[in-house]
């Protein structure tokens, strides 16, 4: 099944500085039968890119035939692109992506923050705020503890102290417990100064496949910490 909202999504981030408001309501009017409807996406602050987002996901709810909508599809790309633009290839290339249902298996907060910037394709802001997530939900526990508020690194050292940790992962009177807490501990930490901090402040792209790997990190620690004594 064509996956419209990524097109979209990319389509008008690619045109975003190339077209106009005026071109892409007579291109469209001219292609399509229909009037374009509001589909406000949060992660598009361009104009021109949602006006783009709006016609293909208005084609979307058409009642028309797959191979129909993709055709009208095809047209408008083509209409707004030139000959060699690597954009006409969209359609094709959304095709071939292989749909990995992999959410079943990850912590419903996770979910809730990155899945639909994971679909539209946002895949290092995906993957940025499972960690903003977890950030958020440590410090929560430390301040209600303690009164302190603290954050990243520092924040998960604070949190997971093999000598005073606020929250307990495992039993500290064995050997093996104060070795998970320690090894979470830097797991925690390291993911803070080495995956969240880095995207936060600086404009990185990720693959799909790499985004996925952090969304199941991120997932493993949400789940860890919902086992926790705290």
């Amino acid at each position: 099944m064509t996956n419209f909202r990524l097109i979209g999504i990319k389509l008008g981030e690619g045109l975003k500085y190339s077209t106009s408001i005026n071109e892409i309501n007579r291109i469209a009017s001219a292609i399509f039968d229909f009037e374009v409807s509001s589909h406000p996406h949060e992660s598009i602050t361009s104009s021109r890119s949602q006006l783009i987002y709006d016609w293909i996901m208005t084609l979307a709810e058409q009642p028309l035939e797959e191979e129909r909508k993709l055709q009208l599809l095809q047209d408008f790309i083509n209409a707004l692109t030139s000959e060699n633009d690597p954009l006409r290839n969209l359609v094709g290339e959304t095709a071939k992506l292989p749909e990995l249902d992999f959410w079943s298996m990850v912590h419903k907060d996770i979910i809730r923050v990155a899945k639909n910037k994971f679909e539209d394709g946002y895949y290092a802001d995906a993957a940025e705020s499972t960690f903003k997530e977890i950030n958020k939900r440590v410090k929560e526990i430390v301040k209600n503890k303690t009164g302190e508020e603290l954050d990243g690194a520092s924040l998960m050292y604070k949190a997971f102290s093999e000598k005073t940790p606020v929250v307990i992962l495992d039993n500290l009177s064995t050997e093996t417990g104060r070795n998970i807490q320690k090894g979470y501990m830097q797991i925690f930490a390291g993911v803070m100064t080495g995956i969240r901090n880095p995207k936060a402040h600086e404009n990185i792209t990720i693959s799909k496949e790499r985004a996925i790997h952090f969304i199941f990190l991120a997932s493993l620690l949400m789940y860890k910490l919902d086992e926790a004594t705290y």
